[in-house]
C-alpha cells in the first residue's frame, strides 16, 4: 500500500498541477480554443510547463546542491520558505503571460490566466500558512483541480459529471496516500484541500470580474 501511495504522490506532485490543469482546460473547450490551432495550444502548454515545473525544479536542485535544503521533499516548514517565494515568482510570471490584453505574439488565454492566478494565490496562501504550520501541497493541488473541474462544467461543451466524480475519487486517493506514508497529519491534508479549492474559486469567480 505504501508503494502505491508513493507512486500516487509522485505522479500527482504539486508542481505538475498547472500542466494537468492547463491540459484539462484546453481539452474541455475545443470549440473555444480550437480556432488558435495546435501550435498555439502547444505553445501555451510549453509556457506553463517551463515556468511552473522546469524552472522551480531547477531552483530546488540548485538549493539542494548548495545544501540550503536537506532534501527535495522539503519536509520542514523552514525549508519551504525560499522555494515558496521562488515558485510564487514563476507562477506570477506564467499568470502574466496569459493575461488578457497583453501585447504578445502568442495569444492570451483568459481561462489559463484565471487558473494561474488561482495557482499563484494558492502558493501565497500556503506560504502564509506555512509560517504557522505545514500544509499538504499535494491536497492543495487536488483541491484546486476540484474547483477547476466544477468551473469547467459551465464552460465546456462536454458533460463533465463523470470526470468530476473521477477527480473527486483521485483527490481522495491523493490525500489518503499522504496520510498513509505519514507525510502529513489529517489537519494538514484538509487544510490543503480547502486552501486550493478556495483560491481557485476566488480566481474564477472574483478575479474574472476584474479582467
Amino acid at each position: 500500500m505504501k508503494t502505491a501511495a508513493r507512486i500516487i504522490s509522485f505522479l500527482f506532485h504539486p508542481l505538475l498541477f498547472p500542466i494537468y490543469g492547463s491540459t484539462f482546460i484546453l481539452f474541455c473547450n475545443p470549440n473555444r480554443f480550437g480556432v488558435f490551432g495546435n501550435r498555439v495550444q502547444m505553445a501555451w502548454l510549453i509556457i506553463v510547463f517551463a515556468l511552473t515545473f522546469v524552472f522551480p525544479v531547477i531552483w530546488l536542485l540548485m538549493m539542494r546542491r548548495l545544501e540550503m535544503i536537506q532534501s527535495l521533499a522539503l519536509e520542514t516548514s523552514r525549508e519551504r520558505i525560499i522555494p515558496f517565494i521562488a515558485t510564487a515568482t514563476f507562477y506570477l510570471w506564467a499568470t502574466w503571460m496569459f493575461k488578457p490584453a497583453v501585447n504578445m505574439k502568442i495569444p492570451s488565454n483568459e481561462l489559463l490566466f484565471y487558473m494561474m492566478a488561482g495557482a499563484s494565490l494558492s502558493v501565497f496562501a500556503a506560504f502564509v500558512i506555512n509560517i504557522f504550520s505545514k500544509i499538504s501541497l499535494h491536497t492543495l493541488a487536488a483541491g484546486s483541480m476540484i474547483a477547476i473541474c466544477l468551473t469547467m462544467i459551465r464552460y465546456s461543451t462536454y458533460d463533465l459529471r463523470i470526470v468530476f466524480l473521477g477527480i473527486l475519487i483521485l483527490s481522495g486517493a491523493i490525500g489518503a496516500s499522504r496520510l498513509l506514508i505519514k507525510a502529513h497529519s489529517e489537519q494538514e491534508v484538509l487544510t490543503g484541500y480547502l486552501t486550493g479549492f478556495t483560491c481557485q474559486f476566488i480566481a474564477f469567480s472574483l478575479i474574472s470580474r476584474l479582467f
